[in-house]
């Protein structure tokens, strides 16, 4: 299978790469600057930039599916997410490629019910508001895109060892909402050959 993998130079992405490798997955690194990342041996690099669809068309082409762990660096008002996502969509759909892995977070959409109180009442309205209306709007647009999606949204993220048990639930009852990046990339990688969670935003914890 091969899969692009949009994010790669980050902390959830470096764990995407490192999985796709070992599963023996044919591994293209979307990057915005190719340069300041040493991409692993048999990593394809594609450079491009979440705003410039043509760029990501082109890192699509070929691909058999997608597994993003693109995410903002600013806390700011914006559209940086909704852009990159009406391109994501768009390009897939133009390439062919239906398969889709997409990293959120708890607190998105209706997984706001399972977040903790403190996250609910004062860091997503004081701190992630704008952030999260500007992932919200783009997952309005991947939901609508006719994909085969698979909307994963975890807690706390960590760069912790893996320790395995990784919970998947649609409500996140009896979970805790800290874990590990490995053991998220693990999860990620395991809905590309998967339909158990296609077509929903799935919680995951421990």
């Amino acid at each position: 299978m091969k899969v692009l993998i949009i994010g790669a130079s980050g902390a959830t992405g470096h764990w995407l790469v490192r999985g796709a490798l070992a599963q023996g997955r044919q591994v293209t690194a979307f990057v915005r600057n190719p340069d300041a990342w040493k991409a692993p041996e048999g990593v394809r690099v594609a450079k491009g930039d979440a705003r410039d669809a043509a760029s990501l068309d082109a890192a699509l082409a070929g691909q058999d599916a997608v597994l993003s762990a693109f995410g903002p660096r600013s806390m700011r008002a914006g559209d940086l997410q909704e852009t990159f996502m009406r391109n994501l969509v768009t390009g897939m759909r133009k390439q062919g490629v239906r398969r889709l892995v997409n990293l959120s977070a708890l607190g998105m959409g209706d997984s706001v019910r399972a977040a903790p109180f403190l996250f609910r009442a004062v860091i997503l309205p004081l701190f992630l508001r704008n952030v999260f209306a500007d992932k919200a709007r783009g997952e309005a647009l991947l939901f609508a895109g006719g994909l085969d999606y698979v909307n994963v949204c975890p807690g706390r993220l960590l760069n912790s060892p893996a320790k395995g048990g990784v919970k998947a639930s649609l409500d996140g009852k009896d979970t805790h909402w800290t874990m590990s990046r490995e053991d998220l990339a693990g999860f990620m990688l395991a809905q590309l050959g998967s339909d158990v969670w296609l077509g929903k935003s799935v919680l995951i914890g421990y």
